[in-house]
This record gives C-alpha cells, structure tokens and sequence, in this order.
C-alpha cells in the first residue's frame, strides 16, 4: 500500500509538472499570437501607407512628364515660328525644305506650296 501511495503521488506529480507546462506552453503560444496578429496590423498599415506613397508618386511622374512635353511642344511651336519669321522676311526659298521638315509637310502638300509659289499666290507674303 506505502508503495502503492508513493506511485500515486509520483503519477499526481508527473500530471501536474505536465499541466503546468502545457499551460506554459499555452501562455507562451498566446502571447506569440497576439504578437504576431499585431505585427500582421503594423504591416498592413505599412502595405496602405506606401501604397498611398505610390499612387502620389505615379501622380507627380504624370504630372512631371506632362509638365515635360509641354515644355516640348512650346519649344516645338517657338522654332517652328522662327521659321516662318525667317522665310516671310527674306522670301528665302531655301527656307522651305527646313520649314517642310518641321512641319512633317507630306509629298504632296509640299508639291502645292511649290505650285501656288511658282503660280504667284503666295505673293502677298512679299
């Protein structure tokens, strides 16, 4: 029977040390998820704040490449201007072939300037 106690004694213990780790366990693997669900929260809030960033970064690129090409086109008109100041002041025939170019003047529209010069109806430009 004295053996029979101490067996049971030794069995209690062993359950308990058991429980006790297991809710150890349990605590330790709590606390592992709370971290992690607020890890989960952070990098969620990270995902949105630099997808925020992105869009405003797509936004000024477009806005710097519009800003861009319209700094281009302004360039464009102002030599394609000077151009045409140049050819009404002189009359400069080889004034044509540039003007043609910065045109982008087809075949045929460049064949009818040609024609209406030979002709006379661009005179008045004189």
């Amino acid at each position: 029977n004295v053996d029979m106690a101490v067996v049971e004694q030794r069995i209690q213990a062993a359950r308990e040390e058991v429980e006790r780790k297991a809710a150890q366990e349990r605590q330790a693997f709590s606390l592992h998820n709370q971290r992690m669900q607020e890890e989960l929260v952070s990098a969620k809030s990270m995902q949105d704040l630099l997808s925020r960033q992105n869009e405003l970064l797509k936004d000024q690129l477009r806005e710097s490449e519009q800003a861009r090409d319209r700094a281009d086109k302004v360039q464009q008109i102002e030599y394609v201007k000077n151009i045409i100041v140049k050819y009404l002041e002189t009359n400069d025939r080889q004034m044509l072939p540039v003007l043609f170019t910065a045109l982008h003047l087809s075949d045929n529209d460049q064949s009818r300037i040609r024609s209406g010069q030979e002709k006379g109806v661009l005179a008045w430009f004189k």
